[in-house]
């Protein structure tokens, strides 16, 4: 890979995880510490992908990508954005009375997909 394909390269993944920074930070009122917590990051390096001065990890880069991946069940299993946000604030069973959003903010995205995942399926959530 030449140096222009790495520039490239780099840009596209400064901007997927920009685009999932943003998402996350506007959609689900995170903040950037719930952000960096919920994908195993420290808050400055966060602050430095958002301004472009460094590329996430491959490790960081796949705990965005659960992040796309709750997206995306968010977006499948509800009707309305609203219901969405609903759900993530209100106590579901299935994570023992938590609610989704109290995981995501300490890091449980694993979980709160496994309960979205469910939900999906049909299973009481």
């Amino acid at each position: 890979m030449d140096a222009e394909q790495r520039m490239a390269t780099a840009q596209a993944r400064m901007n997927a995880a920009n685009a999932t920074i943003d998402w996350a930070h506007d959609a689900l009122s995170l903040s950037y510490a719930a952000i960096a917590e919920a994908i195993g990051a420290h808050r400055r390096s966060v602050a430095r992908w958002r301004a472009g001065d460094s590329v996430p990890s491959l490790r960081h880069r796949q705990a965005m990508e659960k992040l796309r991946t709750l997206r995306y069940l968010l977006e499948s299993v509800f009707e309305t954005p609203e219901a969405g946000t609903e759900w993530l604030h209100s106590s579901v069973p299935m994570l023992r009375g938590r609610t989704p959003i109290s995981l995501l903010e300490r890091g449980g995205i694993d979980e709160v997909i496994g309960a979205l995942s469910a939900f999906e399926s049909g299973a009481a959530v």
